[in-house]
C-alpha cells in the first residue's frame, strides 16, 4: 500500500513538474518598439509632412485575459511644409517633434497566427518646433486604434495604426492631429 502512494505521489509530482514550466512561461508583461510612418492630418498637415515615429512600450495583462494596460513613450518627428504664399515667394515651416507619455486600455480579440486588437489612451504630449529660441509646451491628447501581433519564432512582430490628437490652444496653433503607422517587436 505504501509503495502503490509513493508510487503516485511520484508521478503526480512528475506531472507537476512538466505542467510548472508550461505556466511559468505564460509572462504578464511584455516590452516591445516599433518604428514607422508619422502622418499629418487635419490643419496639422497644411504646416507638416509625414515624418518618422518611434514608440517604446511596457505592456501588461493576464494571458487568459483579452483585456490589458500598456504604457507607451511616443517620439514623432514631422518635417515642415514648403507654402505658396499668394503674394508670391515660399515659406517653410520648421520641423515639429511631438513626445509623449500615454496609458492605454488594450482589447486583444482571439486569433492563431494574428491576433488584432484595439488600443486606446490618454496622456501628456509634448510638442515642439525647431526654432531656436522657441520653448516647447504640454499638453493634454487622447489616441485610439488597432493593430495585429503575429509571431516570429522567439519574439513577436505587430503592426498598427492609431490617430492622436493633442488639445492646444489656438494661440499655442491650435490642435495637433496625426496618425503613425509602425512595425515593432514584442519581446
Amino acid at each position: 500500500m505504501k509503495r502503490s502512494v509513493l508510487r503516485i505521489s511520484a508521478l503526480l509530482v512528475l506531472a507537476l513538474a512538466g505542467i510548472a514550466p508550461r505556466t511559468l512561461a505564460q509572462k504578464s508583461y511584455a516590452l516591445g518598439v516599433s518604428g514607422g510612418a508619422a502622418i499629418p492630418t487635419g490643419k496639422f498637415s497644411e504646416a507638416q509632412s509625414t515624418g518618422y515615429a518611434v514608440t517604446a512600450f511596457l505592456a501588461l495583462g493576464v494571458p487568459d485575459l483579452p483585456l490589458g494596460v500598456r504604457f507607451d513613450g511616443i517620439y514623432n518627428n514631422f518635417l515642415g511644409r514648403t507654402v505658396t504664399a499668394l503674394a508670391g515667394g515660399n515659406t517653410t515651416n520648421p520641423h515639429v517633434r511631438v513626445m509623449g507619455v500615454l496609458g492605454n486600455l488594450i482589447y486583444s480579440f482571439p486569433g492563431s497566427s494574428a491576433k488584432p486588437y484595439v488600443v486606446t489612451g490618454a496622456g501628456i504630449y509634448n510638442v515642439k518646433a525647431d526654432v531656436p529660441g522657441v520653448r516647447s509646451k504640454s499638453d493634454f491628447g487622447y489616441s485610439a486604434g488597432f493593430g495585429a501581433t503575429f509571431g516570429l519564432r522567439a519574439l513577436a512582430g505587430f503592426i498598427e495604426a492609431r490617430y492622436h490628437g493633442v488639445s492646444r490652444d489656438t494661440e499655442d496653433g491650435g490642435n495637433i492631429q496625426f496618425v503613425p503607422i509602425t512595425l515593432g517587436i514584442v519581446f
